[in-house]
Formats: structure tokens, C-alpha cells, sequence
């Protein structure tokens, strides 16, 4: 039979270091998925939006909620068991005790060694139904996940709004940006020559560009249309 440390490798398909080390990739995994959902909600809540709950949030400085896994607890259980079965029973009655001599005697007389043997069996299909050979693999995994308070700044997290157009897709004037940035705590910063431009005026472009994540009080470089 083989040695207990192959019969374990041949029943887990992966080397132990391999599962303890994909077990720890699936809780920073956890952890992640979990912190990035909660910066998606913060950067929803502080992003351009007509929703007036949304906008009732922002006022009274609703923070997003954040959680982590304090503590996680693995553990690996290997179970092997070996017995004889009935089928091993069964196909060792199916040769008559009578005829083993004369087999012996037949070889013997061939000049074949018959008084020792050596068997080898594989832990196959037929290994398994012949002499009743299990092995059970079960894995238990314990976690929580608890509330913790948000890091600091990120309720000045902001999600730079499309300056350029709305979002029915029509050009923005400098009013227009300007107020959407005042709603974000955002500021809107012109060149120097263009510090006298009309409110009607229209943006060309901005920096940084929509999507970029700024803080509160960042400035938003506008580019007017000439």
C-alpha cells in the first residue's frame, strides 16, 4: 500500500501550501469586493444627481457604511478509512481453495518461485470496490464581517461630473458647470484670459476629466469654446 503522505496526494488535488494559500486569496478577495463596494456607494452619494433622497444624504453628511473581516478561522479535515468489503470477501472465495496447490505445482514445475509473492494494487475504481477503501476531504471555513468606521477623508471623495455636456448629451455653459460644481463642493478655475467670459459661455473642456475621483475644494480647469 502506499505511504499515508501519497495516499493523501493522491486523494486532495492540491498540495496543502496550495490550499492554505488559495483560502487566504479568497479572503483578501472578500475583503476588497467588500471595500470597493463601499467606495462605489461613496462616490454615487457625492456624484451629480437630480435624486432628491440622494441630494437629502449629501446634506446631512451621510457617510456609506464599511465592513471587514476582523478575524477568519480555516480548517482542513482529512478522513481516511480502510476496511474489507464484501466485494473483497466475494472475489477472494471465487477461486476454490482446491486448486491453489495445483497451480503452485504447475508453476513450480516451469521453474517459477511460487513460495513468496509480492502484490501491488492501485487506489483505483477496483482498488476501492474490492477492499472497501474511502476517503472523505471536508473543509470548514469561519468569518465575520462587522461595521467599522469609514477612513478618514472619504467623505470628501468626489466623482468629477461631465463639465463638457449633460447628461441628456447637450453643451454645458459656465453657469451651468459652475453650479454643478458648487452642489459637489467642487470650484471652477478659468485661464487668465478668460476670466471675464460670460456665464452663457460654453465649455470646451476640463481638467481632470469626467470620472476622475477629486476632494472637496479640488479645482476643475474649465476651457472655454472660443
Amino acid at each position: 500500500m502506499k505511504n499515508l503522505r501519497s495516499l493523501v496526494q493522491d486523494v486532495v488535488a492540491s498540495p496543502l501550501g496550495d490550499v492554505i494559500a488559495s483560502v487566504g486569496e479568497g479572503v483578501a478577495s472578500a475583503q476588497q469586493a467588500l471595500d470597493d463596494g463601499s467606495l462605489a456607494a461613496v462616490l454615487d452619494l457625492y456624484a451629480e444627481n437630480d435624486d432628491v433622497k440622494m441630494k437629502l444624504l449629501q446634506d446631512i453628511g451621510y457617510r456609506p457604511t464599511f465592513y471587514a473581516l476582523p478575524d477568519t478561522t480555516g480548517e482542513v479535515r482529512v478522513a481516511l478509512r480502510l476496511g474489507q468489503g464484501a466485494a473483497g470477501a466475494s472475489q477472494a472465495t471465487a477461486v476454490k481453495k482446491s486448486a491453489v496447490p495445483a497451480v503452485r505445482a504447475a508453476l513450480g514445475r516451469q521453474g517459477l518461485n511460487t513460495s513468496r509473492k509480492l502484490y501491488a494494487s492501485p487506489v483505483d475504481a477496483g482498488y476501492t470496490n474490492q477492499y472497501g477503501f474511502s476517503a472523505d476531504v471536508s473543509a470548514k471555513l469561519t468569518f465575520r464581517i462587522v461595521p467599522i468606521p469609514p477612513p478618514d477623508g472619504v467623505d470628501e471623495l468626489r466623482l468629477v461630473p461631465n463639465l463638457v455636456t449633460d447628461r441628456e448629451g447637450k453643451p454645458r455653459s459656465l453657469a451651468d458647470a459652475r453650479a454643478v460644481l458648487e452642489q459637489l463642493g467642487l470650484r471652477a478655475a478659468l485661464a487668465d484670459d478668460e476670466q471675464d467670459a460670460n456665464d452663457t459661455s460654453l465649455i470646451a473642456s476640463q481638467d481632470p476629466t469626467p470620472d476622475s475621483i477629486a476632494r472637496a475644494g479640488d479645482e476643475i480647469l474649465l476651457t472655454l469654446a472660443p
